[in-house]
């Protein structure tokens, strides 16, 4: 399954570049980094000053899909600059996509085998 802004919460995330852009501790914004590990209630992100572990309730996070997955992204609407438009990475093949962490709280691998908004739960 291909992920597109639809499916990134039912997606292993561990891999992807994320970035605090709202959040209920306001020095966590801007926080940014490639996911190492995901828990249950956290993503753990390497960023440029060390591994920051970022809970996810009262986060959202943009998350960065490139390639055939951001051509995709952008036909269903989403951004193709970051949120604030500080943009490291820009282009064709670059989308972001917002996500409020309450929709990846729960166990990873069954998030990602059944999907947060199974019918079959």
């Amino acid at each position: 399954m291909q992920v597109t802004p639809e499916t990134l919460p039912r997606h292993e995330l561990v891999g992807l570049h994320a970035r605090v852009v709202e959040s209920t501790d306001p020095s966590r914004v801007g926080i940014e980094g490639e996911v190492v590990r995901e828990t249950m209630r956290t993503l753990v992100l390497d960023t440029d000053s060390g591994v920051k572990q970022v809970p996810k309730r009262g986060t959202k996070f943009e998350f960065r899909l490139t390639d055939e997955a951001a051509v995709s992204a952008k036909e269903t609407g989403t951004a193709s600059q970051p949120a604030g438009g500080e943009s490291q990475t820009t282009g064709e093949g670059v989308a972001y996509v917002t996500v409020d962490g309450v929709e990846l709280l729960s166990r990873p691998a069954t998030r990602s085998e059944t999907g947060v908004d199974s019918k079959w739960r």
